[in-house]
Protein backbone atom coordinates (compact mmCIF):
# COMPACT_ATOMS: atom_id res chain seq x y z
CA UNK A 1 0.00 0.00 0.00
CA UNK A 2 3.09 2.34 0.54
CA UNK A 3 4.49 1.73 -2.72
CA UNK A 4 1.57 2.34 -4.35
CA UNK A 5 0.83 5.79 -2.46
CA UNK A 6 4.55 7.08 -3.39
CA UNK A 7 3.77 6.18 -7.07
CA UNK A 8 0.18 8.11 -6.72
CA UNK A 9 2.48 11.05 -5.28
CA UNK A 10 5.01 10.56 -8.02
CA UNK A 11 2.78 11.28 -10.72
CA UNK A 12 0.86 14.11 -9.05
CA UNK A 13 4.64 15.94 -8.95
CA UNK A 14 5.28 15.35 -12.85
CA UNK A 15 1.52 16.55 -13.45
CA UNK A 16 2.75 19.77 -11.83
CA UNK A 17 6.60 20.06 -12.44
CA UNK A 18 5.76 19.32 -16.66
CA UNK A 19 3.87 22.56 -17.11
CA UNK A 20 6.35 24.58 -15.24
CA UNK A 21 9.32 23.78 -17.14
CA UNK A 22 7.36 24.41 -20.15
CA UNK A 23 6.07 27.82 -19.11
CA UNK A 24 9.67 28.53 -18.07
CA UNK A 25 11.34 27.20 -21.57
CA UNK A 26 8.37 29.47 -23.69
CA UNK A 27 8.79 32.69 -21.51
CA UNK A 28 10.89 35.03 -23.80
CA UNK A 29 14.17 36.26 -22.46
CA UNK A 30 14.77 40.07 -21.55
CA UNK A 31 15.76 42.35 -23.73
CA UNK A 32 19.10 43.60 -22.72
CA UNK A 33 19.44 47.86 -23.49
CA UNK A 34 22.40 48.32 -26.37
CA UNK A 35 25.21 50.93 -25.29
CA UNK A 36 26.39 53.95 -27.14
CA UNK A 37 29.66 55.98 -26.67
CA UNK A 38 30.99 58.92 -28.49
CA UNK A 39 34.51 58.15 -28.57
CA UNK A 40 35.70 61.47 -30.33
CA UNK A 41 36.18 64.06 -29.62
CA UNK A 42 36.94 63.65 -25.70
CA UNK A 43 34.59 65.24 -23.26
CA UNK A 44 35.05 69.40 -22.31
CA UNK A 45 37.65 69.47 -25.36
CA UNK A 46 38.50 72.37 -26.79
CA UNK A 47 38.16 72.90 -30.84
CA UNK A 48 38.90 75.44 -33.27
CA UNK A 49 36.01 76.60 -35.40
CA UNK A 50 36.73 76.01 -38.91
CA UNK A 51 38.43 72.50 -38.80
CA UNK A 52 36.09 70.03 -39.85
CA UNK A 53 36.22 67.71 -36.62
CA UNK A 54 35.19 63.80 -36.42
CA UNK A 55 32.44 63.08 -33.87
CA UNK A 56 32.60 59.71 -33.71
CA UNK A 57 29.72 57.00 -32.16
CA UNK A 58 30.48 53.49 -30.95
CA UNK A 59 27.09 51.03 -30.25
CA UNK A 60 26.82 47.38 -29.56
CA UNK A 61 24.13 45.54 -28.30
CA UNK A 62 24.71 42.03 -26.88
CA UNK A 63 21.66 39.81 -27.66
CA UNK A 64 20.52 41.71 -30.64
CA UNK A 65 21.17 44.23 -33.76
CA UNK A 66 21.84 48.11 -33.94
CA UNK A 67 19.03 49.38 -36.42
CA UNK A 68 19.85 53.17 -36.03
CA UNK A 69 22.82 55.63 -34.87
CA UNK A 70 21.34 58.96 -34.58
CA UNK A 71 24.42 61.85 -34.09
CA UNK A 72 23.27 65.41 -32.42
CA UNK A 73 24.78 68.86 -32.32
CA UNK A 74 23.71 71.31 -29.77
CA UNK A 75 20.40 69.00 -29.61
CA UNK A 76 19.63 69.03 -33.30
CA UNK A 77 20.18 65.53 -35.12
CA UNK A 78 22.42 66.20 -37.66
CA UNK A 79 22.99 62.80 -39.50
CA UNK A 80 21.99 58.98 -39.00
CA UNK A 81 22.98 55.53 -39.91
CA UNK A 82 22.76 51.70 -39.88
CA UNK A 83 26.04 51.25 -38.75
CA UNK A 84 27.26 50.19 -34.99
CA UNK A 85 29.90 52.79 -35.86
CA UNK A 86 29.74 55.76 -37.14
CA UNK A 87 31.72 58.70 -38.09
CA UNK A 88 29.91 62.65 -38.98
CA UNK A 89 32.62 64.91 -39.54
CA UNK A 90 31.13 68.22 -38.50
CA UNK A 91 32.35 71.43 -40.64
CA UNK A 92 32.40 73.55 -37.44
CA UNK A 93 32.92 76.72 -39.54
CA UNK A 94 29.17 76.82 -39.73
CA UNK A 95 28.66 77.19 -36.29
CA UNK A 96 29.58 79.96 -34.06
CA UNK A 97 32.21 79.70 -31.47
CA UNK A 98 30.75 78.64 -27.64
CA UNK A 99 29.42 75.60 -26.20
CA UNK A 100 28.42 72.81 -27.42
CA UNK A 101 26.94 69.39 -26.17
CA UNK A 102 27.24 66.67 -28.94
CA UNK A 103 25.04 63.39 -28.38
CA UNK A 104 24.78 60.05 -30.00
CA UNK A 105 21.44 57.91 -29.65
CA UNK A 106 21.68 54.13 -30.43
CA UNK A 107 18.39 52.35 -31.03
CA UNK A 108 18.18 48.35 -31.00
CA UNK A 109 16.35 46.21 -33.33
CA UNK A 110 13.62 46.14 -30.02
CA UNK A 111 13.05 49.46 -30.21
CA UNK A 112 15.28 50.08 -27.04
CA UNK A 113 17.82 53.25 -26.93
CA UNK A 114 20.96 54.60 -25.39
CA UNK A 115 22.05 58.12 -25.06
CA UNK A 116 25.65 59.80 -25.03
CA UNK A 117 26.36 63.15 -24.25
CA UNK A 118 30.33 65.25 -24.52
CA UNK A 119 30.50 68.69 -23.46
CA UNK A 120 33.07 70.51 -26.15
CA UNK A 121 34.31 74.04 -26.75
CA UNK A 122 34.06 76.15 -29.74
CA UNK A 123 36.99 78.39 -30.14
CA UNK A 124 37.82 81.12 -32.69
CA UNK A 125 40.93 81.25 -34.77
CA UNK A 126 42.29 84.00 -32.97
CA UNK A 127 45.19 85.82 -34.39
CA UNK A 128 44.84 89.87 -35.31
CA UNK A 129 41.23 91.02 -35.64
CA UNK A 130 40.20 90.81 -38.92
CA UNK A 131 37.65 93.71 -38.98
CA UNK A 132 40.52 96.54 -38.38
CA UNK A 133 43.79 97.66 -40.58
CA UNK A 134 47.08 96.73 -39.49
CA UNK A 135 50.51 98.08 -41.13
CA UNK A 136 53.69 96.61 -40.16
CA UNK A 137 57.06 97.99 -38.88
CA UNK A 138 60.56 95.67 -39.42
CA UNK A 139 63.07 95.44 -36.49
CA UNK A 140 66.86 94.79 -37.33
CA UNK A 141 67.11 91.31 -37.49
CA UNK A 142 64.71 91.89 -39.79
CA UNK A 143 61.03 90.52 -37.85
CA UNK A 144 58.37 91.98 -38.95
CA UNK A 145 55.25 93.38 -36.77
CA UNK A 146 51.84 94.29 -37.28
CA UNK A 147 51.03 97.41 -35.94
CA UNK A 148 47.73 99.23 -35.03
CA UNK A 149 46.45 102.50 -34.07
CA UNK A 150 44.47 102.85 -30.75
CA UNK A 151 43.21 106.03 -29.74
CA UNK A 152 45.75 108.01 -31.51
CA UNK A 153 48.72 105.70 -30.39
CA UNK A 154 50.62 102.71 -32.61
CA UNK A 155 51.08 99.86 -30.75
CA UNK A 156 53.10 97.06 -31.78
CA UNK A 157 49.65 94.02 -32.47
CA UNK A 158 52.53 91.41 -31.37
CA UNK A 159 55.18 90.69 -29.08
CA UNK A 160 58.84 91.69 -29.17
CA UNK A 161 61.23 89.19 -30.48
CA UNK A 162 64.69 90.69 -31.74
CA UNK A 163 67.97 89.92 -30.16
CA UNK A 164 69.63 92.69 -31.44
CA UNK A 165 69.90 95.92 -30.37
CA UNK A 166 69.10 98.99 -32.70
CA UNK A 167 72.78 99.63 -33.15
CA UNK A 168 73.39 95.94 -33.74
CA UNK A 169 74.88 94.70 -30.31
CA UNK A 170 73.28 91.23 -29.57
CA UNK A 171 71.32 91.41 -26.62
CA UNK A 172 72.55 88.62 -24.12
CA UNK A 173 70.65 85.53 -23.77
CA UNK A 174 71.22 83.64 -20.48
CA UNK A 175 69.96 79.91 -20.13
CA UNK A 176 70.87 78.96 -16.86
CA UNK A 177 68.29 79.11 -14.00
CA UNK A 178 71.47 79.42 -11.86
CA UNK A 179 72.88 82.44 -13.68
CA UNK A 180 69.84 84.32 -13.89
CA UNK A 181 68.88 83.71 -10.30
CA UNK A 182 72.28 85.52 -9.58
CA UNK A 183 72.04 88.45 -11.73
CA UNK A 184 72.26 92.19 -10.96
CA UNK A 185 69.07 93.96 -10.97
CA UNK A 186 70.96 95.89 -14.11
CA UNK A 187 71.38 92.80 -16.00
CA UNK A 188 70.53 93.23 -20.03
CA UNK A 189 69.29 89.43 -20.86
CA UNK A 190 66.88 87.70 -22.70
CA UNK A 191 65.16 83.90 -23.09
CA UNK A 192 62.87 82.39 -24.64
CA UNK A 193 60.07 80.67 -22.98
CA UNK A 194 61.15 77.75 -21.28
CA UNK A 195 64.49 78.22 -22.89
CA UNK A 196 62.89 77.31 -26.29
CA UNK A 197 62.91 78.82 -29.25
CA UNK A 198 59.68 77.25 -30.91
CA UNK A 199 57.68 80.04 -28.59
CA UNK A 200 59.46 82.79 -30.39
CA UNK A 201 56.65 83.68 -33.38
CA UNK A 202 53.87 82.57 -31.13
CA UNK A 203 54.18 84.75 -27.94
CA UNK A 204 58.09 86.59 -28.71
CA UNK A 205 60.43 86.52 -26.16
CA UNK A 206 61.23 87.79 -22.47
CA UNK A 207 63.25 90.40 -21.75
CA UNK A 208 64.50 91.82 -17.52
CA UNK A 209 63.69 95.82 -17.73
CA UNK A 210 67.58 96.36 -18.04
CA UNK A 211 67.47 94.62 -21.65
CA UNK A 212 63.79 96.31 -22.62
CA UNK A 213 65.63 100.12 -21.86
CA UNK A 214 68.83 99.31 -23.10
CA UNK A 215 70.76 101.74 -21.29
CA UNK A 216 67.56 104.56 -20.90
CA UNK A 217 66.94 106.22 -18.24
CA UNK A 218 63.16 105.93 -16.15
CA UNK A 219 61.40 108.29 -18.18
CA UNK A 220 57.04 108.65 -17.38
CA UNK A 221 56.78 109.94 -21.36
CA UNK A 222 58.18 108.76 -24.40
CA UNK A 223 61.50 109.37 -24.64
CA UNK A 224 63.49 105.40 -24.49
CA UNK A 225 63.80 103.96 -27.63
CA UNK A 226 65.34 100.78 -25.67
CA UNK A 227 65.25 97.78 -27.76
CA UNK A 228 62.59 98.45 -29.69
CA UNK A 229 63.41 99.94 -33.38
CA UNK A 230 63.94 102.97 -34.90
CA UNK A 231 61.31 105.43 -34.84
CA UNK A 232 59.58 103.21 -31.96
CA UNK A 233 59.90 103.38 -27.83
CA UNK A 234 59.00 101.40 -24.89
CA UNK A 235 55.67 102.59 -23.50
CA UNK A 236 56.09 104.59 -20.10
CA UNK A 237 53.67 103.57 -17.18
CA UNK A 238 51.84 107.06 -18.24
CA UNK A 239 51.03 105.74 -21.77
CA UNK A 240 49.95 102.68 -20.68
CA UNK A 241 47.37 104.69 -19.10
CA UNK A 242 46.63 107.25 -21.57
CA UNK A 243 45.74 103.29 -23.61
CA UNK A 244 43.77 102.49 -20.51
CA UNK A 245 41.75 105.48 -20.42
CA UNK A 246 41.19 106.05 -24.08
CA UNK A 247 39.06 102.30 -23.53
CA UNK A 248 37.04 103.84 -20.72
CA UNK A 249 38.96 103.46 -17.56
CA UNK A 250 38.68 106.27 -15.34
CA UNK A 251 41.69 108.18 -14.02
CA UNK A 252 41.58 107.16 -10.31
CA UNK A 253 41.49 103.38 -11.37
CA UNK A 254 44.37 103.94 -14.19
CA UNK A 255 46.38 105.54 -11.20
CA UNK A 256 45.68 102.54 -9.17
CA UNK A 257 47.27 99.29 -8.88
CA UNK A 258 46.61 95.05 -8.89
CA UNK A 259 43.38 94.74 -11.12
CA UNK A 260 41.19 98.01 -12.39
CA UNK A 261 38.84 98.82 -14.61
CA UNK A 262 35.96 96.87 -16.46
CA UNK A 263 36.54 95.27 -19.92
CA UNK A 264 39.70 97.02 -21.11
CA UNK A 265 42.23 94.17 -20.72
CA UNK A 266 39.62 91.77 -22.62
CA UNK A 267 39.36 94.40 -25.38
CA UNK A 268 43.36 94.01 -25.65
CA UNK A 269 43.17 90.05 -25.41
CA UNK A 270 43.29 88.20 -28.67
CA UNK A 271 40.09 86.10 -29.26
CA UNK A 272 39.68 82.54 -28.69
CA UNK A 273 41.71 79.49 -27.15
CA UNK A 274 44.25 78.91 -29.79
CA UNK A 275 46.71 81.05 -27.13
CA UNK A 276 44.99 81.73 -24.22
CA UNK A 277 43.77 78.98 -21.70
CA UNK A 278 39.93 78.56 -20.68
CA UNK A 279 37.87 80.48 -20.11
CA UNK A 280 39.90 83.69 -21.65
CA UNK A 281 37.75 86.00 -19.77
CA UNK A 282 35.84 88.38 -21.85
CA UNK A 283 38.71 88.55 -24.46
CA UNK A 284 37.24 90.38 -27.50
CA UNK A 285 40.17 92.20 -29.07
CA UNK A 286 38.10 95.03 -30.43
CA UNK A 287 41.09 97.56 -30.11
CA UNK A 288 43.26 94.91 -32.64
CA UNK A 289 45.85 95.31 -29.56
CA UNK A 290 46.12 90.96 -29.85
CA UNK A 291 47.36 90.39 -26.38
CA UNK A 292 48.91 86.50 -26.28
CA UNK A 293 50.02 85.18 -22.89
CA UNK A 294 53.94 84.57 -22.88
CA UNK A 295 54.11 84.06 -19.79
CA UNK A 296 57.04 85.40 -16.91
CA UNK A 297 60.44 84.27 -16.13
CA UNK A 298 60.78 85.07 -12.43
CA UNK A 299 64.06 86.32 -10.51
CA UNK A 300 65.18 82.67 -9.35
CA UNK A 301 65.01 81.45 -13.56
CA UNK A 302 61.75 79.65 -13.41
CA UNK A 303 58.77 80.15 -15.63
CA UNK A 304 55.73 81.11 -15.70
CA UNK A 305 51.79 81.06 -16.11
CA UNK A 306 52.69 80.17 -20.42
CA UNK A 307 48.98 80.38 -21.70
CA UNK A 308 47.63 82.32 -18.62
CA UNK A 309 49.20 85.99 -18.72
CA UNK A 310 50.50 88.39 -20.67
CA UNK A 311 52.77 90.99 -18.68
CA UNK A 312 54.75 93.85 -20.27
CA UNK A 313 57.48 96.36 -19.28
CA UNK A 314 56.89 99.73 -18.91
CA UNK A 315 60.01 102.82 -19.05
CA UNK A 316 58.98 103.80 -15.89
CA UNK A 317 60.62 102.69 -12.59
CA UNK A 318 58.69 102.59 -8.93
CA UNK A 319 58.67 105.69 -7.57
CA UNK A 320 60.02 104.91 -4.19
CA UNK A 321 61.68 101.46 -5.28
CA UNK A 322 64.32 102.14 -8.05
CA UNK A 323 64.70 98.08 -7.96
CA UNK A 324 61.71 97.92 -9.00
CA UNK A 325 59.45 98.81 -12.93
CA UNK A 326 55.83 98.97 -13.27
CA UNK A 327 54.27 96.38 -15.68
CA UNK A 328 50.94 95.32 -17.09
CA UNK A 329 49.95 92.02 -16.88
CA UNK A 330 46.42 90.68 -18.68
CA UNK A 331 44.72 86.92 -17.39
CA UNK A 332 42.73 84.58 -19.03
CA UNK A 333 40.55 84.96 -15.82
CA UNK A 334 40.25 88.79 -15.91
CA UNK A 335 38.53 91.34 -17.76
CA UNK A 336 40.50 93.98 -16.64
CA UNK A 337 44.29 95.27 -16.19
CA UNK A 338 46.39 94.57 -13.54
CA UNK A 339 49.12 97.51 -12.69
CA UNK A 340 52.03 97.03 -10.66
CA UNK A 341 55.87 97.09 -9.92
CA UNK A 342 57.97 93.75 -9.93
CA UNK A 343 61.60 93.32 -9.67
CA UNK A 344 63.76 94.25 -12.66
CA UNK A 345 65.60 90.93 -13.38
CA UNK A 346 61.86 89.20 -14.07
CA UNK A 347 61.70 88.20 -17.94
CA UNK A 348 59.01 89.89 -19.26
CA UNK A 349 57.27 90.16 -22.83
CA UNK A 350 57.58 93.99 -24.61
CA UNK A 351 55.43 96.12 -26.76
CA UNK A 352 56.34 99.03 -28.59
CA UNK A 353 55.32 102.58 -29.08
CA UNK A 354 55.53 104.24 -32.16
CA UNK A 355 57.13 108.24 -31.65
CA UNK A 356 54.38 110.77 -32.51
Amino acid sequence: MALGMRKIYMARMLVFVIPLLFLWACKEKENVDPKVKIATPRDEAVLLRGNVVPIKAIAEDEDGEIREVIIYIGGEEVASSDQSTFIYWWNTADYEPGEYVLGARATDDQGAYDNANVDVLLGSEGGLNPDLDYDTVVDIDGNMYATIEIAGQIWMAENLKVTHYPDGTPVPEITDEAEWNAMAPGTQAFCWYENQIEYRDSSGALYTWAAAMYGGLSSDTSDVQGLCPDGWHLPSDGEWKELEMALGMSQGDADNYDWRGTDEGGRLKETGYSNWSLPNEGATNSTGFTAVPGGFRSVKGLFYNFNAYATFWSATENESTTGNAWYRALSYQQEGVYRHQNTKQMGLSVRCVKDQ
